[in-house]
């Protein structure tokens, strides 16, 4: 082989050493160490893909507390999920920022098609004097259309808030869905919230009541006081 070749098949050869260092790094601890780092990351991104966002709207029940089981509702001590509606009666806004101060006693319910639903209003609206001297207001929560909610509301002559929740959302958030006398719509279900945390959560469309309507007296003393 004369010169001229024997320089071309040098250029022509593999970069040995700069591939033995490369393979000598991956072997190294530092190597093995960021190697199962990147694996780490690339497996959880397909293990828990909402890890990854910050979107609570990818993840309507990202307030619930580990053990709790869909359509159970939230847990003591959490914090309130983010919402922004309005009063069907007045159109004032109702939001979790202006519910912030004071406490507030939401129901969510299967509305307009469960007619112990509305009589259970009512009925607290009854003990409304017993509630106000807790300090506490009634706003209820049904997944009807604005329009049919302002039928039923009339109807029943209800005089407290109500929100109507057709795109499940709030109902959603607050974890209510799932396991009513129907998947899509809460059962029955009270939430007591006070400066941005939940106090106390009550369906008692559960086990062991599977009840539709509650003696009011009863709700409030369940309550804590």
């Amino acid at each position: 082989m004369n010169a001229k070749r024997a320089r071309a098949a040098r250029r022509a050869a593999p970069p040995v050493q700069s591939q033995q260092r490369r393979s000598s790094f991956w072997l190294s601890w530092k190597g093995i160490t960021i190697g199962a780092a990147v694996v780490a990351v690339i497996a959880g991104s397909f293990i828990l893909p909402g890890a990854f966002s910050s979107d609570s709207s990818a993840n309507p029940h990202a307030g619930m507390a580990m053990g709790v089981g869909l359509g159970e509702g939230l847990t003591v001590g959490t914090p309130v999920p983010s919402f922004s509606e309005k009063d069907v009666q007045t159109g004032a806004p109702i939001s979790s920022k202006s519910l912030s101060q004071g406490k507030t006693l939401l129901f969510f319910s299967e509305g307009v098609m469960c007619q112990a639903c509305f009589q259970q209003i009512k009925g607290i609206e009854e003990v409304g004097a017993k509630l106000s001297k807790r300090g506490v207001r009634l706003i209820s929560v049904t997944p009807d259309s604005k329009d049919e909610l302002q039928k039923a509301i009339a109807q029943y002559d209800i005089r407290t808030p109500m929100i109507s929740d057709p795109d499940r959302n709030m109902s959603a958030a607050f974890n209510t869905l799932g396991k009513g006398m129907h998947g899509d719509t809460p059962g029955h279900a009270f939430v007591l919230m006070s400066h941005g945390k939940v106090l106390w959560y009550r369906d008692y469309w559960l086990p062991p009541t599977r009840a539709m309507y509650v003696e009011p007296e009863k709700i409030l003393a369940d309550l804590p006081a």
